[in-house]
């Protein structure tokens, strides 16, 4: 076997692996990316957000502050008017998630 020969079996088969497997890591790499691009597109298209919503996320993000804080992962501490937050959400926050 010539070098040629050698150079173009390893140049086909890389490209005939290689090129697949790039197709799907760009895939699995740009998806999270165009989903939120989108998402903003469309928040903007709707217009300003709810108060129901914004109340919500507020909920949902003074959760997650004092669960952090509780297992001493915040950096610094968040102080609140309210010193105890519930262990769980209220059912009237909805929690949309996305499946994987």
């Amino acid at each position: 076997m010539e070098l040629t020969e050698a150079v173009m079996i390893i140049l086909v088969t890389g490209m005939t692996v290689g090129v697949p497997l790039l197709g799907l890591t760009l895939r699995f790499a740009l998806k999270p990316v165009v989903e939120t691009w989108l998402r903003v597109r469309e928040v903007q298209a709707r217009g300003q957000v709810s108060a129901g919503e914004l109340e919500g996320l507020r909920a949902r993000v003074a959760h997650l502050e004092h669960m952090l804080d509780r297992h001493g992962m915040l950096e610094h501490p968040v102080t609140r008017a309210s010193p105890e937050l519930p262990e769980r959400l209220p059912s009237a926050v909805r929690l949309d998630r996305e499946r994987v």
